[in-house]
């Protein structure tokens, strides 16, 4: 089976979703950074934790939040990186990866890109029927449900004008 995994980045916590194309969560979660003060050393846990799951699934198609630049340029440069390494390790593997941000991926699951990381929080919550997830500890793990989804949803429309097409 395929899957598709969306990817909310961080220098601290990076949330991730592997979803299907019938929007079921297969596997979700956070990557904490270590604490360090070595960016590289930070960026590599991170791509080895999301090859781990290139291993254990069959991810065809990655999208990630890009980071909008309305960011205090030390955190933008720093989460620039972050995607940076996310592209290269999708083009070693060959899955291809777009990025999008986060008002668009936004739009996309809630129907508007006004919409916040409370709401999104609120909607993954409910709709998975999760109990034990609090705002502030998961809400990276929400965000990347939401751009998993977007993802999906992407891939559908893009199917649906493939087949008017032919």
């Amino acid at each position: 089976m395929d899957y598709y995994l969306g990817l909310d980045p961080s220098t601290r916590c990076t949330g991730y979703c592997v979803m299907d194309i019938n929007y079921n969560i297969i596997e979700k979660g956070n990557i904490d950074m270590p604490v360090t003060d070595d960016e590289g050393e930070k960026i590599f846990y991170q791509l080895e934790r999301v090859e781990l799951l290139f291993s254990k699934y069959n991810i065809v198609e990655i999208l990630c939040e890009d980071q909008y630049g309305g960011l205090n340029i030390d955190t933008l440069k720093k989460l620039t990186r972050v995607v940076g390494a996310f592209l290269y390790i999708a083009k070693k593997h060959q899955i291809p990866i777009s990025t999008i941000y986060p008002t668009s991926w936004r739009k996309l699951f809630h129907g508007s890109g006004k919409a916040k990381k409370k709401d999104t929080f609120d909607k993954v919550v409910t709709l998975y029927d999760i109990e034990d997830f609090k705002f502030s500890k998961h809400n990276d793990i929400t965000d990347a449900v939401g751009i998993a989804w977007s993802l999906v949803d992407m891939v559908k429309e893009r199917r649906l004008k493939e087949a008017s097409a032919a």
